[in-house]
Parts: structure tokens; C-alpha cells; sequence
């Protein structure tokens, strides 16, 4: 029976890292273009993949009891604003709020941000998740033109509380479409952090100064007691509304969520053939380059087996060797996608990836590697020390 060589175990795992990064130092260019190779498959991957597990996430996480009351005939129409005291009274409701979104600018056309024009105490009844200093919240009750701004806008710009500043948004009465604003506060999303950028204006002191749109609104947003009634109350919302001049259309807040994925289409099924294609592709273009370079490196592996080392440890040695580029090329890879991800956040409003993708993408990784290099290790085990040093 064989054994190892003496030495190589004396040496211990240095020894083996040794010869695993011998091998694949031999060929530098082939083994740049398999790490290089495994390195875009990822990134892509985790881009993709990444995406659609945020979305999937989110909209897992939607609030069961929150319900949005929008325009039939398109989400984010203006409603008129008298609209709030029949929602209120509809069976079912607990709280309820009001908004009207706008997009203005700060300094500098590609510097946007939303402006969301509200009733402060209803608003954070209805979104508790948002929080709040209770000093901002009583200096809003004070101060019309005050604003409390999401704690990632206020570290994009480089803004402070007490600061003063001038939005370039809808024209007002006066023709200008400049809108000043005090920073009162700052707040955080406690579901999701990253999220806080929107900024939260009074809707009184909108509705006084904006030219066009008075009195309107674009969405009325509903807390119900019980999530499981929610059908039930959306019937009775809009049927309060029907062959109305304002007929609504009431959706929970996972229906809205759904919608806004299925604009994108059908997303999961392109992702995983796109997918499926990359690492179809990425196996066969992997494992030719590593029996290209098991066939280079036959004599060698012969003089290994000459000294002692078993047709097991050969094996092992090669599969070690794929297992390191794949494996590392997969890191690089997605590292580099959880860099490109947020930068969807701006038209999705989601940008990062989320923690099974990582390890979905790591255990792929795993299983490339092992796919791609066992048929080369394969050929390593059987290698025959005579046929091999007569190059044969």
C-alpha cells in the first residue's frame, strides 16, 4: 500500500498550499483566464441574483396591515384631498394618512430628492417604523417650512439640522420654483436603513404655496385592525367611490410591492437562464482548461507519484487547484457585485444583496470547481508513472 512521502507530511499543510500554488503558477495566462472567467460569471451572478432576492425580500417584508388608496386610473393621479374623510370612516381603519410626492433638485440637476408632502402625526402613525426624535416632532408643530429629511439624504449632502436650504421643485403661486426649507430633524427607517431618503414637508404649507394642484393628493394610506380582513376592507373602500368623478383603487401593501415587480416583467425566469446559460458555459470553458493543463503537467505528476504520493492525493491536489480559482474568482466576483448593486437602488430603491445569495454563490462555486476538476483529477488518479514519464 501506498504512503505519503515523509517529508511533504512532516511539512504539513504549508507544503500542500506549496504545491497547490505551484500548479497554479505554472501557467500564469491560463490561470488568470479561468480566475478571470469565474470572476465575471459571479459578478453577474450576484448582480442578478442579488436582485431579485432583494426584491423577493422586500417584498416578503411588506406590512400585512397597510393599505394604499390610490387613483383607479393610475397609481399617483391627484385625489382630491376631501376624499380622507370618507376613507377614515370606512369599518376596518385604525389610522390613515395622506400624501403628495414631489421631485425637486438641490443645487445641481442630478442631485434629486423627493420631497413628501404630508400631515406629520397621521404620517408616523401609519409608518411607525419611521423614528423620530420627539424634539423634531414638536419643533414641526411650530415651524410650517420645517422639514425632517431621511438620515441617508442628510449624509449624501453633507446637511445638518438647523440648516436652511433652497429646493429647485414644483412652480408655486409666484412662478418660482424655489422651495426653502428648515431642517428640523432627521429620521431613520427601522426596516430598512437605507431607505431613509425621502424628505418629509408639511402638506399645509405645500397646499398654500404650490400654483397647480391645490387641495390634491396622490395616495391615502390606511392601518387596518386586522390583516386577514384586508380584501374585505379594500371592497369596502372603493365601493364608497364607485361611478364617482374619483374612483379608487385600494391595494395592500405586498399587492403594490408585487406590481411594481411584475412592470419588470418576468424577471425570475430570466435571471436564472441567464444564469444557467453563464454557468453552463463557465463549466465546459473551465474544465477544458484544466485538462489542457493536466496533459502539460503529465510528467510531473508522474515524478510525484515516483516519490511516494498517492493516486488519492493526486486527486486532491488538482481538484484543490480548481477549488482555489473558482473559489477566490467567486469572492472577487461577488464583491465587485455588492459594489454595483446600490447603485440600482436609484430606479428600484434596493441595492444590497442579501446574505443566501452570498452563500448560494459560494456552494456554486463549490460545485463548479468539483464539476469542472473531476475529470481532470480523474485522469491525475489513473495516471500510470510509466506510460506518463514515456509521454505516452
Amino acid at each position: 500500500m501506498r504512503t505519503e512521502p515523509a517529508a511533504f507530511l512532516g511539512g504539513g499543510v504549508l507544503k500542500f498550499v506549496s504545491l497547490i500554488w505551484g500548479g497554479i503558477r505554472r501557467n500564469r495566462g491560463r490561470s488568470i483566464l479561468i480566475f478571470a472567467q469565474v470572476l465575471i460569471a459571479f459578478t453577474l451572478f450576484g448582480v442578478l441574483q442579488g436582485l431579485t432576492g432583494a426584491i423577493n425580500q422586500a417584498v416578503s417584508a411588506s406590512h400585512a396591515d397597510r393599505l394604499y388608496v390610490g387613483s383607479r386610473l393610475r397609481l399617483g393621479s391627484p385625489l382630491p384631498i376631501a376624499i380622507m374623510a370618507t376613507v377614515r370612516s370606512t369599518p376596518g381603519v385604525i389610522a390613515s394618512t395622506y400624501r403628495f410626492v414631489f421631485g425637486a433638485t438641490w443645487q445641481k440637476p442630478t442631485q434629486g430628492v423627493a420631497v413628501i408632502a404630508t400631515d406629520f402625526d397621521s404620517f408616523l402613525s401609519v409608518y411607525p417604523e419611521l423614528e423620530v426624535a420627539p424634539a423634531a416632532r414638536r419643533a414641526l408643530k411650530q415651524q410650517q417650512d420645517g422639514v425632517i429629511v431621511g438620515a441617508e439624504t442628510l449624509r449624501k449632502y453633507h446637511w445638518q439640522v438647523g440648516q436652511r436650504i433652497v429646493l429647485q421643485g414644483l412652480p408655486q403661486k409666484n412662478g418660482s420654483p424655489n422651495w426653502t426649507f428648515d431642517i428640523l430633524g432627521t429620521y431613520v427607517n427601522s426596516d430598512d436603513p437605507q431607505n431613509s431618503t425621502a424628505i418629509l414637508a408639511s402638506y399645509h404649507y405645500f397646499d398654500e404655496s404650490v400654483g397647480a394642484q391645490a387641495d390634491t393628493i396622490a395616495v391615502a394610506t390606511v392601518r387596518i385592525a386586522d390583516p386577514g380582513r384586508a380584501a374585505d376592507v379594500e371592497t369596502a373602500i372603493d365601493k364608497r367611490f364607485i361611478n364617482s368623478a374619483n374612483e379608487t383603487l385600494t391595494q395592500s401593501e405586498r399587492e403594490v410591492a408585487e406590481a411594481s415587480v411584475a412592470s419588470l416583467g418576468d424577471l425570475n425566469t430570466v435571471v436564472h437562464r441567464v444564469i444557467g446559460v453563464t454557468f453552463f458555459v463557465l463549466l465546459f470553458a473551465t474544465g477544458a482548461l484544466m485538462m489542457q493543463s493536466i496533459r502539460e503537467r503529465t510528467p510531473e505528476l508522474a515524478v510525484l507519484k515516483t516519490i511516494g504520493f498517492s493516486d488519492r492525493l493526486v486527486l486532491v491536489l488538482i481538484l484543490a487547484e480548481t477549488l482555489a480559482l473558482c473559489v477566490s474568482g467567486a469572492a472577487v466576483g461577488l464583491g465587485l457585485a455588492s459594489r454595483i448593486l446600490p447603485l440600482a437602488r436609484a430606479l428600484i430603491g434596493i441595492g444590497s444583496i442579501p446574505l443566501t445569495v452570498v452563500v448560494a454563490g459560494f456552494a456554486c462555486a463549490l460545485g463548479l470547481a468539483l464539476a469542472a476538476g473531476a475529470i481532470p483529477a480523474w485522469r491525475g488518479q489513473r495516471l500510470r508513472v510509466v506510460d506518463a514519464l514515456a509521454n505516452r
